[in-house]
């Protein structure tokens, strides 16, 4: 797991580093730079960048922002807000019970390293 921001507030996020994990609840987007029209095809690494449930909610349904790129930002928020209700759902969660923990994904077992050990007492014979 990584920590990482969120991109309007800043709130630490534990993001999954691969399918068998998972971090807390966000959208991601996915920046990728590269030529066109030129030799060679040059491409630019793809930077992630995230949103919290919450920002991600109020951004989306906010005003469209000024300038072509953080417009089209708008346009996919507002997108993945119409087809996923349920990110409306999370983002009202997280924004009124913070401390509430996360559920599990449906078939996946609790980490038993996050649970605090409790002291046992041994029998002596």
């Amino acid at each position: 797991m990584k920590i990482e921001p969120c991109v309007r507030c800043g709130r630490a996020l534990k993001t999954a580093e691969n399918i068998n994990e998972s971090g807390d609840p966000c959208v991601v987007i996915y920046t990728i730079a590269q030529t066109r029209g030129f030799r060679p095809l040059t491409r630019a690494a793809a930077h992630r960048r995230h949103f919290c449930s919450p920002c991600a909610v109020s951004s989306g349904y906010g005003p469209a922002p000024e300038g072509g790129f953080n417009h089209d930002v708008w346009e996919e928020l507002r997108e993945i807000l119409e087809k996923n209700p349920s990110v409306k759902d999370v983002a009202h969660e997280q924004t009124f019970h913070p401390p509430v923990r996360p559920r599990l994904m449906p078939g996946s077992k609790p980490d038993e390293t996050l649970n605090p050990k409790e002291p046992r007492m041994s029998l002596v014979g």
